[in-house]
């Protein structure tokens, strides 16, 4: 009886377990979703080039402030070929303002898309970028507030082809994610994931 309220009084005071929530982000701008000519906001060198999400898209884990990004453009990837090779592809931000407002601003590169924990390929006709990047607690906060976003420079439109703003519309959790509580027992509730479309 006493190892059972040893036990008991053990759990009521264990602290709760932290579990993270994996937020799923899109790609969107001033002229559409993805990643597209119209969301630069420079002049762009007649370009039918696309790209966006492949694969697991983009996601934010809270905990680790790990955000993972996998796009891609070009035909292999289902979407249209760039006009030439891409030369840089970066993280922009923060931008001044947030949301919808920051679709029409350019801000300095927050990080390059072609180091470090990226994988990248810069074919105009099956292009991709995969792998993560730590934010800071400030440019998570940024993230949230849309003010980050993805350009893709190619060497014919040196300034970007395409682009796309990095926004959570939903910020419903991935399966991954849990609530817990403290106590005898724990109750664990899986997130509806947002389905993604693959290309």
């Amino acid at each position: 009886m006493k190892l059972l309220s040893t036990l008991i009084i053990a759990a009521a005071l264990a602290p709760a377990i932290s579990h993270a929530t994996v937020f799923n982000f899109d790609l969107l701008g001033k002229g559409g979703a993805g990643l597209i000519a119209g969301n630069e906001n420079i002049s762009v060198t007649g370009t039918p080039g696309t790209g966006g999400e492949i694969g697991s898209g983009i996601t934010f884990d809270d905990v680790t402030n790990i955000l993972s990004i996998n796009i891609g453009w070009g035909t292999t990837n289902g979407f249209t070929n760039l006009t030439s090779d891409v030369n840089n592809a970066h993280v922009h931000g923060p931008t001044t303002s947030s949301g919808t407002a920051s679709f029409t601003e350019n801000a300095g590169v927050l990080f390059d898309l072609r180091t470090g924990g990226f994988s990248f390929s810069n074919s105009s006709s099956s292009g991709f970028i995969t792998g993560t990047s730590t934010l800071s607690d400030v440019n998570e906060t940024a993230l949230f507030a849309g003010r980050l976003y993805v350009n893709i420079h190619t060497v014919t439109n040196g300034g970007g082809e395409i682009r796309g703003n990095i926004v959570n519309p939903s910020a419903i959790p991935e399966p991954s994610s849990y609530a817990a509580l403290a106590g005898l027992g724990a109750l664990g509730f899986v997130g509806l994931r947002r389905r993604r479309v693959q290309k």
